[in-house]
């Protein structure tokens, strides 16, 4: 069985507007739209004394949790030796 031959005049809709993907199923590349601005991977010198600080903070609440999990378990199996 063979498909329909396309009506002149009406273009193809697309599978799904915005999806991603192209009419046969690869990604699409994404387009560059213009210069914009330049993107470096360092924040600026005023925040990273932030960025340290909760850095650090978030170290040591998962010492926190490992160490309150291994208090949890020990007390648990406390009595059964």
């Amino acid at each position: 069985m063979t498909a329909p031959a396309p009506v002149p005049g009406r273009r193809r809709r697309a599978a799904r507007a915005g999806c991603g993907t192209s009419h046969d199923g690869r990604r699409a590349r994404p387009r560059k739209l213009g210069a914009g601005p330049v993107h470096t991977l360092a924040p600026p010198l005023k925040e990273r004394p932030v960025i340290i600080f909760f850095e650090i903070l978030l170290v040591l609440v998962a010492v926190g949790v490992l160490a309150f999990a291994g208090l949890t378990v020990k007390k648990l199996f406390q009595g059964q030796r």
